[in-house]
This record gives structure tokens, sequence and C-alpha cells, in this order.
């Protein structure tokens, strides 16, 4: 979070095995703590952020808010080139999910227990509009993760907790919702001998159609270790995780 250079960039073709290529954030130039000059930025900076490309620009975008206050943007023309930064939105985008849609419209979804979704610009560089979608009624949620898929948009999200649970939020209308909730699951194990649950992960689709879920276990003082689950879709469209031995 608070190292210099930020939000390094894994790449695999297999999803187990994964190479360093880079930064997206080559400097925190986040202000004079992160400088320790007259103070200090521990265990700030780069928090649940989200990375997307978008074709019809031949783009890389990274974006999360900042201490709490702003939205940052980085953009690249590929994951291993010289990252700059392009933009700084003047207000929060807390745990966003970067969402480039079919129509090639660019959106987040972001917050804590009221999720919003914001509409961003045509270079994707700033705020059209945004509003709430979804008061949550199961509690505090956070950790947004915002897919399309068949026309459908989806919301992943997490409930915090010992266990923790994950949630989906799926709209049939529109990035705009309404959105109705499902569960994905409450306690999937240990996949990881001696760590925690499985949370605030995300869905990945293969070329060959494959589709998983991948999240990440503490496992102190080693880290968060990635894990890795198959997840298939029901006839109305809700995605499932496939536990193995209940984890």
């Amino acid at each position: 979070m608070h190292y210099s250079p930020g939000a390094p960039i894994l790449r695999s073709n297999n999803l187990v095995d994964w190479e360093m290529v880079g930064h997206s954030v080559p400097e925190l130039a986040f202000g004079s703590g992160y400088y320790l000059d007259g103070g200090q930025a521990y265990i700030q900076g780069t928090w649940a952020s989200s990375l997307r490309y978008r074709a019809s620009t031949s783009t890389y975008y990274w974006i999360a808010c900042i201490d709490f206050s702003k939205t940052y943007i980085y953009t690249a023309s590929a994951v291993d080139a010289t990252w700059a930064q392009a933009a700084v939105i003047d207000s929060c985008y807390y745990d966003v999910g970067l969402l480039v849609a079919a129509n090639d419209t660019m959106y987040a979804a972001y917050g804590s227990t009221n999720i919003h979704v914001s509409e961003l610009s045509s270079d994707g560089l700033s705020e059209v509009t945004s509003k709430v979608v979804y008061e949550s009624d199961v509690g505090y949620i956070e950790g947004s993760r915002f897919y399309e898929k068949d026309g459908n948009f989806y919301i992943l999200v997490l409930k915090p907790g010992s266990p923790s649970s994950e949630y989906v939020l799926q709209s049939t209308t529109g990035p705009w919702g309404p959105y109705t909730i499902q569960e994905l699951f409450t306690d999937a194990g240990n996949p990881v001998p001696g760590c925690g649950n499985p949370h605030q992960g995300g869905i990945v689709d293969t070329p060959n159609g494959d589709w998983y879920f991948m999240a990440f276990v503490d496992a102190y003082p080693g880290g968060r270790i990635p894990v890795l689950a198959p997840l298939g879709w029901d006839s109305n469209g809700w995605p499932s995780v496939n536990l193995v031995n209940g984890s």
C-alpha cells in the first residue's frame, strides 16, 4: 500500500503461474507524507484498486481512491509500458471496480453499504454522473467488482466478518439497476491451511470459455495469497462458485 512504486502488476497465462511485469503507479506522489516530509503515510496509499483494458483506445486504466479523499487514474499503452497519472477525480471511489461496457462506456462501482455507480466521460478520465444503485439490506458491504455478461450487469461485494460472505448484485436492465442481491457463498473454508477464508474476490473468464472466481486469503505474516475456484452460471444468469471439499 505505502510502498513506492505502487500498485504492482502481475501477469499469467494460466491463472496459476504469475510474473511481475511492472507497476501502475510509478511514484506515490500523493502528498508530503509519502516522502517522509513532515509526516508519514504508513498503511495509506493504494487501497483496493481496479485495472481494465479498453480495446477501442488500446489503453490500460488503473483507478483507486487515495487517502479516502480523491480518486486517481493512471494509464498506459501496455501493462509493462510507462504508466502516467492521467486524471484526478475530486471524490473517493472507495473500493472501486472499473468496467468497460459492451458499448464502450466506462463505469465505476464503489462505496460501502450504499453502492454507487458512476458513468465516466468518453475518455474515461472524469465523472459524468453518479448515483446510489443499491442500499444494503444485509449489513456492511464493500469491495465492489463490476462486470457485464449477456446484457446483465453484476457487482460482486464482500460482507466482512468471521466468516466473511460474498454477494452478487445483478441488474437485468442496465448499469443503473435496479439490482437484486444473492449470496455467492459464506465461509468458503480454508483452502490454504492455517490461513483465513477467501474474500474480496472477482470473476475471470478465459479464452476457451471457462470461468473462475479468484480471491485472496490472509496469511499473516506472509501477506495475502491468491486462491482460485471454478465458477458456473445458472439459467437465470446467477453465478455460483464450485468449492472443492468445502473450500
